[in-house]
């Protein structure tokens, strides 16, 4: 059998990462990683369609180099901005034919569902299984090798993304010469940062970024809710830079290097001198003056993550909390949030060799969703020793109204058909079931821009008023989440 890779490419804040990595008994095994910082991008999105290809081709070089692989298709992970969440059904019926179900009969009931979202403004990126019923009796999350006769039923989860975002951001891709095999949402990606306890018991995670903060509530198993704010550790940099009146870059590194995110964890006897912008004069902080900013702003982001969850009735989290992203990297967060919250607190870092920082943690989870869907759909990709690629190039649809990613699933699809397996009998038709009101609780969520986490002013130090103000937000939440 010949070795198959995954390369994710994670378009973040800041920053542009891929990973290859291989699957390794039940997990991933990461061979090699690139990361090009740009100012192509904000908030996983493009915004400067040269500089972003340029990054994107620096960040493959990277990687290739680092792991000795050729990369020509990726994995593209998508941020949980301007996104919605559908759960809905699909079924097959077997006519009282016994069929022994394969992954071709799942790969089915996926695309039915993700064909029938159409519109305007939205597109299908990700339909995630929930569970599979068997003949109305087995509830399962793997059919695969099951006998049916009657039916196969799929109860799944859909998550839909400005359609322009997507398009745009796929189109970079490609014009930087890859194949964009397929797209997951982080909503999805972050369901394997978790155990699952965490994820059976109820968990939310919060990856904390440069300029864009996600976080994503599992329960029962699976994604229940997940939303954004637009604001990350770049905000802390920038009140820093206020608060002492020096260069941001210079900021940016005393937050990185000295910063502490609990302010009475902070260290006050260490010096560090700080070039003034209206000055010729250095100043003298503390990491301790540091903290008073840094906890400030980031209590303030957290808490506009807690408020979202609460107003979705998300308010027991018996799996904890799990903390990744680049600002998570700050010394201090882990007890900041225990001073908040009641429930158990972790910061998620990959144990992958070469990859050990939680700013890597989504591309890392992109793998992983790509190597759980394989193995659900029975699919073979990325095949790097293979000297005669299969062409898989696709006409784009001429109705207007069709999914744009229908075209994108049928290249792989057509791309997978074209390794050699046995021949299996097509599906048998699909009766379309109605949606279970079981998750209507969690449908049709998206981030309110009214909502936005308002802009700090220059602070020399943080006001009584505010502390105390702080304080009664951290009681009152602390009490929501006992």
């Amino acid at each position: 059998m010949k070795e198959h890779y995954y390369v994710a490419l994670d378009i973040g804040s800041s920053s542009i990462k891929a990973v290859v990595g291989e699957k390794f008994h039940d997990g991933v095994n990461i061979i090699g990683t690139g990361q090009t910082f740009t100012d192509g991008i904000s908030k996983g999105m493009i915004t400067d369609f040269e500089l972003a290809k340029s990054a994107i081709k620096d960040t493959v070089k990277k990687a290739s180099i680092s792991s000795g692989v050729e990369i020509d298709e990726v994995f593209l992970k998508m941020p949980i901005t301007d996104s919605e969440m559908k759960f809905g059904e699909e079924a097959i019926r077997f006519g009282g034919e016994s069929t022994e179900i394969k992954g071709e009969h799942i790969e089915s009931l996926l695309e039915s569902i993700r064909e029938k979202e159409l519109g305007n403004d939205l597109e299908v990126v990700t339909v995630f299984p929930v569970h599979f019923i068997v003949d109305d009796l087995h509830e399962v999350k793997d059919p695969k090798d099951m006998v049916a006769t009657q039916s196969l039923s799929v109860k799944a989860g859909i998550v839909l993304i400005n359609r322009t975002l997507l398009i745009n951001t796929v189109k970079c891709v490609e014009e930087s010469g890859l194949t964009v095999l397929d797209v997951y949402s982080d909503a999805v990606n972050f369901e394997h940062i978790l155990t699952d306890a965490e994820a059976e018991l109820g968990s939310v995670v919060i990856d904390i970024g440069a300029e864009l903060t996600q976080y994503a509530y599992y329960e029962r198993g699976g994604l229940k809710y997940a939303s954004s704010i637009p604001v990350g550790g770049n905000l802390i940099s920038s009140d820093l830079s206020q608060a002492f009146d020096t260069p941001y870059d210079i900021a940016d590194k005393m937050k990185t290097q000295y910063g502490h995110a609990f302010f009475d964890m902070a260290n006050d006897e260490d010096i560090i001198r700080l070039p003034q912008i209206n000055s010729e004069d250095a100043i003298e902080v503390t990491p301790k003056d540091l903290a008073d900013i840094i906890e400030l702003r980031l209590e303030e982001m957290l808490l506009g993550v807690f408020e979202d969850l609460q107003q979705r009735s998300i308010n027991k989290v018996s799996g904890g909390f799990i903390v990744t992203g680049g600002t998570a990297n700050l010394l201090g967060v882990k007890e900041l949030m225990q001073d908040m919250v009641s429930e158990k607190v972790r910061i998620h870092i990959p144990n992958q060799m070469g990859a050990r920082k939680p700013e890597f943690s989504s591309a890392i989870s992109t793998v992983s969703s790509g190597i759980s869907f394989d193995e659900l759909l029975e699919y073979v990709t990325i095949d790097n020793y293979d000297t005669a690629p299969v062409n898989t190039s696709a006409e784009t649809p001429d109705d207007s109204d069709s999914n744009f990613f229908s075209g994108l699933f049928k290249t792989r699809k057509d791309k997978n058909e074209a390794v050699e397996r046995p021949a299996e009998d097509s599906p048998a038709q699909h009766e379309k079931v109605q949606d279970d009101a079981e998750y209507e609780e969690y449908t049709d969520y998206s981030y309110d821009d009214g909502k936005k986490v308002s802009d700090g002013s220059t602070v020399e130090k943080r006001p009584k008023e505010a502390r105390d103000v702080s304080g009664y937000m951290k009681k009152l939440f602390k009490n929501l989440f006992e």
